[in-house]
């Protein structure tokens, strides 16, 4: 097994954290990644970006190739749980699931994102 370019997605705890933090206030809240106004000498903001932007590009980057991969509904089960944060009975009922088949699919779909992550792995999957 090889070492991961991504450490942080590296393990299904690592994956449900960056899907946990993947809208932080921090984060581009839009397409653009500039703040043009706030860009002042001794803001702390260097560069116009806002700070953490960058420390996370490049898993943000890895972490959405990677949903890509995923059916569409695993994507709408992990948008509404970790991103939306919805309820496991409200989870449920939009996708039409039970709540233990949500707990199952969430597991199966995590440890999916984790084997993309490893080409050894992600073409047995």
């Amino acid at each position: 097994m090889s070492v991961s370019p991504f450490p942080l997605l590296a393990t299904p705890e690592g994956v449900a954290r960056c899907l946990t933090t993947y809208t932080d206030w921090w984060q581009p809240p839009t397409g653009s990644m500039l703040q043009v106004g706030s860009a002042r000498r001794g803001s702390g903001n260097g560069y116009g970006f806002r700070a953490g932007v960058l420390d996370t590009l490049d898993d943000r980057t890895e972490l959405c190739r990677r949903i890509a991969e995923l059916t569409e509904g695993d994507r709408r089960l992990l948008v509404l749980w970790y991103v939306q944060q919805a309820p496991t009975e409200e989870i449920a009922r939009q996708i039409g699931l039970s709540r233990r088949q949500c707990f199952r699919r969430r597991a199966r779909a995590v440890r999916r994102l984790v084997e993309l992550g490893e080409p050894e792995l992600a073409q047995a999957g």
